[in-house]
């Protein structure tokens, strides 16, 4: 039986996750509010339902739409977001398809024109697990078109040193790294607004709301400016950022980092490289272990100082 999703399924909801994703993408409580029903301006409560059966929830979907006025700048109206089809492994056919289905229609009637599968604000994944073939087969069958690799690549801490090249770029640059003070915010959301003024300028506000200070973002400053930008994120951080949302996988010492950008102006002389490589070397000085770095595709750039792809998504989507 298909039926509106409600605050008290979350036990059962958190347990069919983990039977079905729990290995490779353990989830805890605090995550799970965060991108539900933390993200009030996209989250659909409405619209959310579970498949039980037998008194057992068996099935559920989540779905986002854009607010109006929008969250960022670009953001497009008409796309919609299914953030998870989570369904009892074995019945992607039956209980998958209905709730898929219910997931169409509903967003068509909403008057979207396209849907998309994860990658949503605060989503919990980019696209389809690349492990979970079941759900991506159920998706192509109603018409989901799927897209090009993304990544998250991990490294272990243990044996990172900072590069030469890392260094010496900053010190043939004349500016710094360091992390943000707070009479950098209005420069760091001016510098995001100038260059990168869509999701990652929304993001950075929305964290900066719930942080006790802005220091788990990194900049890069000269010239009396803010160049470039790193969010990183361990223990401490009260924000579940995307490199650390699976930490029970990483062990104690989690870390991550991500999204990080500079100047056009800047670009092709080493102070990308420069800032991730400070930024690894923060969280090991911060006694990180372990960390990840979220959803790319650039695996020659993070390999150059020992990433390695850890886990793979495939978006997907479609036209309503």
């Amino acid at each position: 039986m298909l039926r509106t999703w409600q605050p008290s399924d979350e036990t059962a909801l958190l347990e069919l996750w983990r039977r079905r994703w729990g290995e490779l993408f353990p989830l805890d409580k605090a995550l799970w509010e965060q991108q539900t029903a933390g993200d009030a301006r996209h989250f659909r409560a409405d619209l959310a339902r579970v498949f039980e059966e037998g008194g057992r929830v068996v099935g559920a979907v989540s779905l986002k739409t854009p607010p109006s006025p929008p969250s960022w700048a670009n953001q497009n109206p008409h796309n919609a977001w299914i953030s998870f089809l989570l369904v009892e492994p074995g019945r992607e056919q039956d209980v998958g398809r209905e709730l898929l289905e219910y997931a169409l229609d509903t967003l068509r009637a909403e008057g979207f024109t396209r849907v998309q599968y994860g990658g949503d604000p605060n989503h919990f994944f980019p696209g389809v697990p690349v492990e979970d073939a079941a759900l991506a087969g159920l998706l192509r069958a109603l018409g989901f078109e799927a897209g090009g690799l993304e990544q998250d690549f991990i490294r272990d801490l243990t044996d990172y040193a900072l590069p030469t090249a890392a260094r010496e770029a900053l010190e043939a640059s004349g500016f710094r790294i360091r992390p943000c003070q707070p009479e950098q915010v209005p420069g760091l959301l001016g510098f995001l607004e100038a260059t990168f003024p869509g999701r990652w300028l929304y993001e950075t506000e929305q964290r900066l709301k719930v942080e006790p200070t802005p220091a788990d973002v990194l900049v890069l400053e000269g010239e009396g400016s803010i160049w470039g930008f790193a969010h990183v994120y361990h223990r401490g951080s009260r924000r579940i950022g995307p490199g650390i949302y699976w930490r029970e996988a990483l062990g104690p010492n989690y870390g991550g980092l991500g999204p990080i950008g500079v100047s056009r102006a800047l670009r092709g002389k080493g102070l990308g490289f420069a800032l991730l490589c400070y930024g690894v070397q923060h969280l090991k000085e911060l006694g990180m272990g372990r960390m990840v770095i979220d959803w790319t595709t650039l695996a020659d750039f993070y390999g150059k100082i020992g990433f390695v792809p850890w886990r793979g998504y495939r978006p997907h989507s479609r036209e309503l």
